[in-house]
């Protein structure tokens, strides 16, 4: 099979969908890369193109929506921005709040990402102020040649925002170099124990997958006033010493200027209640004082980078 990475000419101009992106050129160098996926880091080399059997995420070709809106509750600098949520994913976090429609993908009412509907919802989004169009998930990285199939039979296009959990194989890099406008990373864990034990990242080097997908975002060039990157991370019970202090520190040491890092103190615990008997800080909830401590650490770290549920955080009495 040819080397995605050497058959897709890198743009002069990285921006969005133009005359550099040649988008039929990628869906079908995306529809020869599930001969044998390797998509994402899992690097499960299974012929997707025939069926799901084997496949981590539990996806053939196809992609799935579980959900389409125009939201206006992401970070301001990309909304309101079309939310496409699409059905598997690379990781099994046991505190997913999508955890039917990551592990069953083609259930719970999900539909078929078809180019025809994706064409007709991003003309009507549009018309209604979309400014970007956000795929996520569960992970859109494993549902990319579908993605890009659907984009192909669009004739208006929002710039795209990929809403990501940072493990991006080198096919999909080299599919999505120069098509993305932004990039969202949700950082969840720092340290590789809490990311085995919570996500089953196992034989992955999460942390050096995430810097990895750090270097793709920072080789993408501006859009408008859009950030180029925005790295999310989830505040939980009982990890603010092993996981959040040290991902705010790494940031505050790595991350370029212009990005934003997206501080989420909204925990919910998991409707998944197995989950929860085995890992018993999962049942709880961020406590004010946890959440103050969090929000001060980071501003002092970060200063004006930092957004706090998707906003800038209230100033210091």
């Amino acid at each position: 099979m040819r080397s995605i990475t050497s058959m897709i000419p890198q743009p002069k101009n990285r921006n969005i969908i133009g005359p550099n992106v040649d988008l039929a050129a990628r869906a079908q160098l995306g529809r020869e890369a599930l001969q044998q996926c390797r998509l994402c880091p899992r690097d499960c080399g299974v012929d997707r193109s025939h069926g799901r059997q084997g496949a981590f995420c539990r996806l053939d070709a196809r992609a799935w929506v579980y959900k389409e809106l125009l939201s206006l509750g992401e970070e301001a600098a990309i909304g309101p921005t079309m939310l496409v949520d699409l059905g598997g994913c690379s990781l099994r976090c046991l505190f997913c709040s999508e955890w039917q429609n990551v592990a069953h993908p083609q259930q719970y009412g999900a539909v078929e990402l078809d180019g025809a509907w994706l064409a007709a919802r991003m003309a009507k989004r549009k018309a209604q102020g979309a400014k970007t169009v956000s795929f996520v998930g569960g992970d859109p990285t494993p549902s990319l040649p579908a993605v890009l199939h659907a984009l192909t039979q669009c004739r208006e296009h929002l710039p795209i925002v990929w809403n990501c959990n940072g493990l991006i194989g080198d096919p999909a890099a080299a599919l999505l170099n120069g098509l993305v406008a932004t990039w969202i990373i949700d950082l969840k864990f720092g340290n590789p124990q809490c990311a085995e034990r919570l996500a089953g990242v196992r034989s992955l080097d999460y942390a050096q997958q995430i810097e990895r997908s750090f270097q793709l975002a920072q080789q993408t060039r501006p859009v408008g006033d859009l950030p180029v990157l925005v790295v999310r991370h989830l505040l939980m019970p009982g990890h603010e010493m092993c996981c959040t202090a040290p991902v705010l520190q790494g940031l505050a040491a790595r991350l370029p200027a212009p990005a934003q890092v997206n501080l989420m103190t909204g925990y919910v615990p998991p409707q998944q209640t197995m989950n929860v008997r085995k890992h018993k800080e999962l049942q709880d909830w961020n406590n004010a004082a946890d959440i103050a401590r969090t929000v001060d650490l980071a501003r002092s770290l970060l200063g004006a980078r930092l957004l706090v549920d998707g906003a800038p955080p209230p100033p210091v009495c």
